[in-house]
C-alpha cells in the first residue's frame, strides 16, 4: 500500500508555485537553465540514475518527455515554472522505468478473467480441486464451447502424481478441455480434447513433443511441447478486439508494478498489427519491442517456417520506434529442465533422459543443423535473434550457431541473445561474449523451482541453474525478465532473488552466483535498453534520456546508492508512482488505481503462475 504521507502536487501555478518551490533550497545557477521551465520535478529522493559510477541524485526535471536535469535539490529549483508538476519524493527511491526483457504481454492479458479458468498453484493445491473449478466452468459455458486454463504445477498437488484425462473426463461431459502448466511446455486436455484433435494409441509423437502414454499406451492426456500443437491448433481464436483488450490490460497491470517498457518475445501478424495500431494512435501508454513468431503465434520448429516469417514480415512504417518496434524473430531449441525435463542436457537427468531439441530431425545431429541453419536465415535478413534454450547441450548448440552466422556473414553488432539460459556453463558464457551476444535470466522462475530442481537435476546443477555471476564473469550482457505470464511479472521478487538466491522455503541455491544490487538493477534497465538498441536513449535517468521512472515508496537505496534495506524486504517494497515518457501513468494514492490493482492481484498474481492464454513455449 503506498504511504499517504507521499506528496503529489498538480498542475502547479501561479502563486502556488512559488509556495511549493520555496520547499527547495534556493540556487544561483545550474547548468540546464536555459531549457526553461519543466514539466514535472521530482525532488527530496534518492535517485539511482544509472549513469556512470552509480550516481545518486536528489532531483529531477522532466521536459517533453525526457530528462533536463538530475542532481542536487537546489539545482532543479531555477527549472519550477508556473506550470510545473511538482512531487516532493521525501527520501523514497527512483530507479529509471523497469525494462522487462521477456513477458509475453498478450499472454499476460489474457490471463485475466474471462479468458481462462486459473488452476494456479495459488487457486488450487490438488487435482481434485482444478476438477471442481472445471466442472464450475462448464456449468456456465455454452453447448460444446472449450474450457480453457492455465497455472497447474504437478509438484504442488496433493496427490502426488501427474494429471490424466480421466481426472477431467467425468466433470466435463461434451465440453474439451485444455489446460496449460505455469511453464507453458505441458498441456493437460480430456478425452474430448483428444477425440476432437485426433489423438489415439496409434498417433506417433510430433518431432519435439512426447504424447504421454499410460502402461497399456493409451494417451494420458498429457502432451509435451511440440504435441501441445497437436490440440491447439483446434482451440478457437480469441478475436483481434479481444486480444486489443487484452493488451490494455497486461499494460495496466506492468504500470501497477513500475514497468515502463518489456519485450514481446514472439507475436504473430494479428498482435503486431495491434500493437503498431496502439502505438500510431497514442494509445499503447508502454513502450514494446517485440520478436516475430508464425502467424499462429508458434514458434519456428524449422527452416521452411523460419522463411515464411521472414517472407511475411514487412518493416513498420509511420509508427515511433520508441514506442514499438520489431527487433528480430524468436526460435525455440528445446523445452524446460523442470517436471517434464524437456530441456536438452549433456548429461541425463535423475532418473534418465536428457531430453531433446525441439527443431524438426529424426537425430540430435539433424535437429542441430536445422537450429543451425534457421538462426543462418534470421542473421542473414539482418535481424535479432532471441533463442529459448534451457538445457546446457542447447545453449552449446545456439552459442555455436550464433558464433557460426556471425563469422560467416559479418554484421554490426548483431546483439543475439539466448532466451532463459538455466544452465549455460562459463565456456559458452565466454564464446556468447566474444561474439557480443548477450542472455536474458529469470530469477523469478529461479525463486520458484529452487527448491524442487536438485531432483530433477542433482545438486550441483540445481544450485548454478541462472547463473548471474557466472555470467557477468564471462562478460556476456546479462538480461533480468519475469516470463510473464509463466510467473508474476514482479521485478522486485526477482532483484530479491538475484541478491540472495533463495527458493520459496528460503533455502539458498547456489550463493556464488548472486549479484550485487547495482549489478542487478543493471540487468533491468540498461542492459535491457541495450538489448533493445535503445540504451542512446532509455535505460538511464542522464540528461536526454526518456523520462520513464519508477517511484518506491520505500529507501531501497542510501546517498551512495548502496542496499539500504534487508534484501529479504524489497519483493515487498510499494509501487508509488510509474512514470512514462514525463507522463504520470500510475499513481497508487488514486482510488482508480488502488481498484484496478486489486482487480489485477484477485486472481492470484502475486507471487504465483496464474491463467494465460495457451502457447506453444516461453
Amino acid at each position: 500500500m503506498a504511504s499517504n504521507a507521499f506528496s503529489r502536487r498538480q498542475l502547479i501555478r501561479g502563486a502556488a508555485a512559488g509556495t511549493v518551490g520555496a520547499a527547495l533550497p534556493a540556487s544561483h545557477a545550474h547548468a540546464g537553465q536555459a531549457v526553461g521551465s519543466a514539466d514535472l520535478v521530482l525532488h527530496g529522493g534518492r535517485i539511482m540514475t544509472m549513469a556512470t559510477g552509480g550516481a545518486v541524485a536528489e532531483a529531477i526535471a522532466i521536459k517533453d518527455g525526457v530528462v533536463v536535469h538530475a542532481g542536487a535539490d537546489a539545482s532543479v529549483r531555477p527549472l519550477i515554472g508556473r506550470r510545473t508538476e511538482i512531487v516532493a519524493l521525501r527520501g523514497r527511491t527512483v530507479l529509471p522505468g523497469i525494462n522487462d526483457a521477456h513477458l509475453h504481454g498478450l499472454r499476460t492479458g489474457l490471463a485475466l478473467p474471462p479468458f481462462n479458468v486459473d488452476v494456479g498453484e495459488s487457486a488450487v493445491s490438488s487435482i481434485a480441486e482444478v476438477a471442481q473449478r472445471i466442472a464450475a466452468a462448464v456449468a456456465q459455458a455454452g453447448a460444446g464451447a472449450w474450457i480453457r486454463g492455465k497455472g497447474w504445477n504437478e509438484t504442488a498437488f496433493a496427490e502426488g502424481r501427474p494429471p490424466a484425462r480421466q481426472d477431467l473426463d467425468p466433470v466435463s461431459s461434451g465440453h474439451p478441455v485444455a489446460l496449460l502448466d505455469w511453464s507453458n511446455h505441458q498441456l493437460w486436455v480430456n478425452g474430448k480434447a483428444l477425440e476432437l484433435a485426433g489423438i489415439d494409441r496409434n498417433t506417433p509423437d510430433p518431432s519435439g513433443g512426447v504424447i504421454v502414454r499410460d502402461a497399456s499406451g493409451e494417451p494420458t492426456g498429457l502432451l509435451h511441447e511440440t504435441a501441445m500443437a497437436l490440440v491447439t491448433a483446434h482451440v478457437p481464436a480469441f478475436t483481434e478486439q479481444e486480444q486489443a483488450d487484452a493488451i490494455d490490460e497486461n499494460i495496466l497491470l506492468l504500470l501497477s508494478h513500475g514497468i515502463t517498457s518489456y519485450t514481446e518475445p514472439g507475436i504473430g501478424s494479428v498482435a503486431q498489427r495491434i500493437y503498431a495500431a496502439k502505438a500510431s494512435a497514442g494509445t499503447l501508454r508502454m513502450r514494446v519491442t517485440a520478436l516475430l513468431s508464425r502467424a499462429d503465434d508458434t514458434y519456428p520448429v524449422s527452416a521452411a517456417q523460419v522463411r515464411e516469417i521472414l517472407e511475411e514480415y514487412h518493416p513498420l512504417r509511420d509508427v515511433d520506434s520508441r514506442w514499438f518496434a520489431v527487433a528480430g524473430v524468436k526460435l525455440r531449441a528445446d523445452g524446460v529442465p523442470i517436471a517434464s525435463r524437456t530441456a536438452w542436457m549433456r548429461e541425463p537427468y535423475i532418473g534418465g533422459g536428457r531430453g531433446s531439441l525441439v527443431t524438426d530431425g529424426s537425430t540430435d545431429e539433424e535437429k542441430v543443423a536445422e537450429l543451425t541453419a534457421m538462426i543462418a536465415l534470421v542473421h542473414r535478413a539482418g535481424l535479432q535473434i532471441g533463442t529459448h534454450a534451457t538445457g546446457d547441450a542447447a545453449i552449446d548448440a545456439v552459442a555455436a550457431a550464433y558464433a557460426s552466422a556471425i563469422r560467416s556473414r559479418r554484421r554490426s553488432d548483431p546483439r543475439h541473445y539466448v532466451i532463459h539460459g538455466d544452465f549455460a556453463w562459463p565456456e559458452t558464457l565466454r564464446t556468447l561474449a566474444r561474439h557480443g551476444c548477450g542472455v536474458s535470466l529469470n530469477p523469478n522462475i529461479k525463486q520458484l523451482i529452487a527448491d524442487t530442481q536438485a531432483g530433477v537435476v542433482g545438486d550441483a546443477r540445481a544450485a548454478y541453474q541462472t547463473p548471474y555471476r557466472s555470467a557477468l564473469r564471462a562478460g556476456v550482457r546479462v538480461t533480468s525478465a519475469s516470463d510473464s505470464p509463466n510467473v508474476t511479472p514482479d521485478w522486485r521478487q526477482g532483484l530479491e532473488t538475484a541478491l540472495l538466491r533463495e527458493g520459496r522455503s528460503g533455502t539458498v541455491s547456489g550463493p556464488e552466483e548472486r549479484i550485487e544490487l547495482y549489478e542487478a538493477l543493471r540487468t533491468y534497465t540498461t542492459s535491457a535498453a541495450w538489448q533493445d538498441r535503445a540504451e542512446r536513449w532509455k535505460g538511464s535517468l542522464r540528461r536526454g534520456m526518456a523520462g520513464d521512472l519508477c517511484v518506491l515508496d520505500g529507501g531501497l537505496i542510501d546517498r551512495r546508492g548502496r542496499l539500504a534495506m534487508d534484501a529479504h524486504d524489497i519483493s515487498s517494497l510499494p509501487v508509488a508512482l510509474t512514470i512514462v515518457n514525463g507522463t504520470i501513468a500510475y499513481d497508487a494514492s488514486l482510488p482508480s488505481a488502488r481498484t484496478a490493482a486489486a482487480a489485477v492481484q484477485g486472481v492470484g498474481w502475486a507471487r504465483h503462475p496464474n491463467p494465460a492464454l495457451m502457447c506453444a513455449g516461453c
